[in-house]
């Protein structure tokens, strides 16, 4: 049986965010409208940035991921070592339009890293950005798309906000070790309120959920918070 505070540990490395350089920015839609162009951009994590997460939690030797082809899908089985046991789980997608084996690879790993076992699952929470474009290449407007009549637009990676509310797996966590540190819903509640001026515990952003989770990691261990 895996004990309780080791399990909490990894639960709470595994759904960390990332930093900003293990992520990219991929153009969901572009165009150009009234001689001003614009782009749809969505955050997806870096398929090594995953997997240097699962080297550092589990070490390199204690993972390992397996692929099939069903229906013209790619499924990905992803399987860690820990505890004395191996822990499966599976997710799947689509092949790509370009280097389609190879994108529908890294789409299904994406997905059952997020799926399976709460890796970057967070940016599921971040709606598509516009982002700020320009007609010429300037300084800063790194990246390039091409619109669907053939020209080509230049923009910005966006920043990624810090506002969005936590994720299930963070409020799943959070509740798991308030009851280990024996916190009442009522003495959490009135923390949340005084501390963050929120009135849920649903609506606390990714700073906040760290403070909390920093506070009940210290009750537990009975260290002064």
């Amino acid at each position: 049986m895996i004990k309780m505070e080791s399990k909490i540990n990894v639960r709470i490395e595994l759904i960390k965010e990332f930093e900003e350089n293990e992520l990219e920015w991929r153009v969901q839609s572009c165009g150009i409208k009234n001689n001003k162009p614009w782009a749809m951009v969505l955050v997806y994590v870096q398929a090594r940035a995953i997997q240097n997460r699962i080297d550092e939690i589990f070490g390199w030797e204690n993972w390992s991921e397996e692929y099939r082809e069903v229906d013209g899908s790619i499924i990905c089985r992803l399987g860690v070592y820990h505890n004395d046991r191996w822990i499966y789980k599976e997710n799947g997608a689509s092949k790509t339009d370009i280097e389609a084996f190879k994108g529908g690879i890294s789409g299904a790993f994406k997905r059952v890293a997020s799926s399976g076992f709460g890796i970057g699952r967070y940016l599921y929470k971040i709606e598509s950005n516009f982002a700020e474009c320009s007609l010429e290449k300037k300084e800063g407007f790194t990246e390039k798309a091409k619109t669907k009549d053939g020209k080509y637009i230049y923009w910005k990676i966006p920043k990624l906000k810090k506002d969005y509310t936590i994720n299930s797996a963070q409020l799943k966590l959070l509740c798991t070790l308030q009851t280990q540190a024996k916190v009442s819903d009522d003495d959490l509640k009135a923390y949340i309120e005084k501390a963050f001026k929120i009135d849920s515990r649903k609506k606390l952003n990714s700073v906040q959920f760290e403070n909390i989770i920093n506070r009940l990691n210290k009750k537990i261990k009975g260290e002064a918070v």
